[in-house]
């Protein structure tokens, strides 16, 4: 789409009233004395260009490559600035003559935008771009799981439920403990204090020690020493004050719940992504793999790229935005390839309301599996976007 100048009543060149995606005026040009417009007119031609690329939703768009060609003292051809925007969606150039110049700015899955302009602007740019039909359908994430898996599922799911005290990994890190008792001294109705067996527990002045529970399993030998464990090998703790609020999974056998149950729960090993053996690729070589014909859109194939209901796509909610009721998305690029699996080294987040957001996606879809798209019966790589939306739950209760 190309805008062209309109003619004010001057015969200066404005923005076309059409050209709403990029959001700039044209300053008035100051008066400058004689005397002093040969010292002034080697900074003064010279112009700062920069802004920000963002979508239909307000989100900044990252890698949009952002082309700029001026034009000074009415040059039909001049060299053409070619960069990308950032993270942020953010894109800044050297100072540029003055003068018309043409801004162009595109990006994979969404509509390009291009805006005949007379530099200098206003600073910064705003530029909106459209959303095509290129992307997958979305997959939602919400941070109430109906279903449960992993060692840390009975954790999850009464955690869920809402009886009861609990701590999890991240908020085991964040308080920096030195010893698992002071994680709990400021849990609300946990006693912490010295005694001949060291440091002991009361759970809501009873006086009685807790009942243990190490991984599912209850500790029933008798008086269990909950510093044994390090902190940072902790992935949860639940805490239950009273029996009235043990669940009954969690009761021992002969009624040693009646002063309360803390559970602990081992760390599960980090998760860590893949590593893909190439590095990882910029946005101008995914550009140049387009431009060969070794990867295709969505709209150059006859079938296009769709998720492998047998392998879901799943994202962890982290626990941070979880536990802030937030809920967001983020949309992430990647090749898919002849066999349906994901090029690791082609993965950006094209978008994300925020960087934890951005971080779970990119790894949800490491071990996610698709079926390839088709072009004339075989199976050709095809470059996605898939949208990830996080929904909490909470975000709509009072």
């Amino acid at each position: 789409m190309r805008f062209q100048p309109l003619r004010s009543p001057l015969g200066r060149p404005t923005l076309s009233a059409a050209a709403l995606f990029l959001v700039g005026t044209v300053p008035a040009r100051a008066q400058t004395p004689a005397a002093t417009v040969a010292s002034t007119a080697s900074t003064d031609s010279l112009v700062p260009v920069e802004g920000r690329v963002r979508g239909p939703d307000g989100l900044a768009i990252a890698s949009a490559e952002v082309t700029i060609t001026p034009r000074p003292n009415g040059a039909a051809v001049t060299l053409a600035r070619r960069l990308y925007s950032d993270d942020s969606g953010t894109f800044k150039f050297p100072p540029l003559p003055r003068g018309p110049a043409t801004l162009s700015v595109r990006r994979i899955g969404f509509k390009p935008v291009t805006v005949e302009t007379e530099l200098p602007v206003s600073m910064p740019l705003s530029v909106r771009l459209e959303t095509t039909s290129q992307t997958l359908s979305a997959v939602v994430i919400q941070d109430r799981r109906r279903h449960y898996e992993g060692p840390l599922a009975d954790f999850n799911r009464r955690r869920d439920f809402g009886m009861g005290r609990f701590l999890t990994a991240g908020q085991i890190d964040a308080r920096n403990a030195i010893r698992t008792t002071d994680l709990l001294r400021g849990v609300p109705g946990v006693q912490v204090f010295n005694g001949l067996r060291g440091t002991s527990l009361r759970l809501r002045g009873s006086r009685c020690d807790p009942l243990v529970w190490i991984d599912g399993t209850p500790a029933l030998a008798g008086y269990f020493d909950i510093d044994a464990f390090a902190p940072n090998s902790l992935g949860g703790i639940e805490i239950y004050n009273g029996v009235s609020e043990v669940p009954v999974e969690l009761r021992g056998p002969r009624g040693e719940e009646r002063c309360g149950v803390v559970a602990v729960w081992s760390r599960l090993p980090e998760r860590r992504p893949k590593q893909s053996k190439r590095k990882p690729m910029t946005a101008e070589e995914i550009n140049a793999l387009l431009a060969s014909a070794t990867v295709y859109t969505a709209e150059q194939v006859d079938r296009p790229v769709v998720v492998d209901s047998q392998v879901p796509v799943e994202a962890y909610y982290p626990d941070s935005l979880k536990q802030s009721k937030l809920s967001g998305v983020a949309v992430v690029e990647f090749v898919v390839d002849t066999e349906g699996r994901v090029e690791t080294e082609t993965i950006n987040v094209v978008q994300a309301s925020h960087p934890g957001f951005a971080r779970a996606a990119r790894e949800a879809v490491f071990s996610a599996r698709f079926i390839p798209a088709l072009l004339r019966g075989r199976a050709v790589r095809q470059i996605v976007q898939l949208p990830i939306q996080f929904q909490s739950t909470a975000a709509g209760k009072r």
